[in-house]
């Protein structure tokens, strides 16, 4: 393809954003991004409070990888080009005590599962999980749209996925494989942080965990452990970090350094093919409908957007309401005089950074809607101080005042807490249950490049940092490829 020739990217969001790096990469020349917002970022927003920068809807949660830290993935690449400054956090698990009172704690959902093990049966379980896992992510090149696949067959349902292993390992194979692109219909936001907690390193988090549960029994159930879990386990892999400068920032950063042209306040409305190497792009800015004709277009909006741009037709149809279901998730930034629970200091740390994760599974739902209450289920805290941030699935026929009276009952955590900022956004929905077991992400990869349209974005890559940089490192160079290199300083 020619280098010179116009690429449109729908959606300035981080995974358009990143997408166009790639492609400058690649040598493409000719990139403008359309964004419907007034700024970058898409469903993502930075708020700066007292000197420091709170960032929602975007944060690095470091998915399943064997290494010992994340030197040479995606997002290291990323970051460390860009000049972006992390900071590492670490995630504690709070639940209540008997008293009422918080505590550190092994997940709630855990709790009575391993209730019914023996501390020689969870350990000996996690380790047929993580061979499983282990063969699966060496058998595969890298990220693809159906994720890690494991050992589920087709046409199986989340229910015989789970009774044909044993009670630890079935929990474990399906948070992961919920993870990696298998979610179930209407699951919360929140969940995804809670998967990745006891998960990432390839469950090397849940054996640390189950180790600390049974003290007395630990180099005993060490000797149970395979090598390579063990030295996993020793990674200096974080489970979180977040954007010191905030997440936005980086965006900008990368936007100037690639010559990247975004238009801001530019709705698209229509894309559709006209004739071999030409798709018009229909859209709307400062009021004024207007058309403009690419080569190529990828588009990284949200299904319901995807929807009002195919209004009809069979990629209508694969982001139809039924196979992606709308979901809806709310931030707050809140402030509070005083934690009723002892946070884990850093040695020579003022306030270490952190998540805490409240009763994860509390508001877990994969069927009824009616349960997607406004529990905040993770809080975390993106700079020392008396802010943080918290999580909730929402619904949009809820008031923002009512939503944060019924949040506001779930941060036991805090004394009085006080609402600060809030946001609203459309979660990137993820297909369902019945349309995974229908081949979805086989009918999305039959239709990528038709006409010269491309689809990229959360709803197949996954919603972290870490998941869309990867996901765009391994496949946009497989539709674009072939081009050589051009240094970012060469204008010609």
């Amino acid at each position: 393809m020619d280098l010179s020739a116009p690429v449109c990217i729908v959606g300035a969001g981080q995974s358009g954003i990143i997408t166009a790096a790639k492609l400058r990469d690649l040598g493409y020349r000719n990139i403008e991004i359309f964004e419907a917002g007034p700024q970058l970022g898409g469903y993502c927003e930075t708020v700066t409070l007292d000197g420091d920068v709170y960032d929602f809807q975007s944060h690095l949660i470091v998915q399943q990888d064997f290494g010992a830290d994340i030197a040479g993935t995606a997002i290291d690449e990323l970051t460390s080009r860009f000049g972006t400054e992390l900071q590492t956090e670490i995630l504690y698990f709070v639940s209540r005590s008997e008293s009422g009172k918080p505590q550190i704690a092994i997940p709630p959902h855990f709790v009575p599962l391993l209730g019914m093990l023996t501390p020689e049966q969870a350990v000996d379980q996690l380790c047929q999980a993580w061979n499983i896992i282990e063969r699966a992510v060496r058998n595969r090149r890298g990220p693809g749209l159906a994720g890690l696949d494991f050992d589920r067959t087709p046409g199986e349902t989340w229910e015989t996925y789970r009774t044909r292993h044993a009670p630890l390992v079935g929990e474990i194979l399906q948070g992961l494989t919920l993870y990696s692109n298998m979610r179930r219909p209407r699951q919360p936001a929140e969940t995804v942080i809670n998967i990745n907690a006891h998960i990432s390193g390839h469950v090397s988090q849940l054996a640390k965990m189950l180790l600390s549960a049974y003290p007395a029994q630990r180099e005993e159930l060490l000797t149970r452990m395979p090598e390579t879990l063990i030295a996993q386990m020793s990674s200096r892999r974080p489970v979180s970090r977040s954007f010191r400068q905030g997440f936005i920032t980086m965006l900008r950063r990368i936007v100037e350094e690639c010559r990247l042209q975004v238009s801001l306040n530019s709705r698209v409305t229509r894309v559709e093919p006209v004739r071999d190497g030409e798709v018009l792009l229909t859209y709307t800015a400062d009021g004024v409908e207007r058309t403009r004709t690419f080569s190529r277009v990828i588009i990284t909006a949200r299904p319901a957007q995807i929807r009002d741009m195919f209004p009809a037709g069979d990629i209508h149809e694969l982001f139809s309401e039924r196979n992606c279901p709308r979901a809806w998730t709310r931030s707050y930034l809140f402030r509070v005089p005083g934690e009723l629970i002892t946070f884990p200091r850093r040695a020579g740390a003022d306030e270490p950074l952190g998540f805490w994760v409240i009763d994860p599974y509390g508001s877990y739902t994969d069927t009824d809607p009616a349960q997607a209450m406004h529990r905040i289920t993770a809080v975390n805290k993106q700079h020392p101080g008396a802010y943080w941030v918290g999580f909730s699935n929402s619904d949009l026929s809820v008031s923002d005042a009512e939503a944060w009276a019924v949040a506001r009952d779930s941060l036991f955590l805090f004394e009085d807490a006080e609402l600060v900022a809030e946001t609203v956004a459309e979660w990137p929905v993820y297909p369902s249950a019945a349309a995974m077991r229908d081949g979805w992400f086989g009918r999305v990869e039959g239709v990528q490049g038709r006409g010269g349209i491309y689809f990229v974005g959360e709803v197949l890559s996954g919603p972290t940092a870490e998941c869309i940089s990867s996901f765009v490192r391994d496949v946009v160079p497989g539709w674009f490829g072939g081009g050589e290199w051009w240094e970012l300083g060469d204008k010609s």
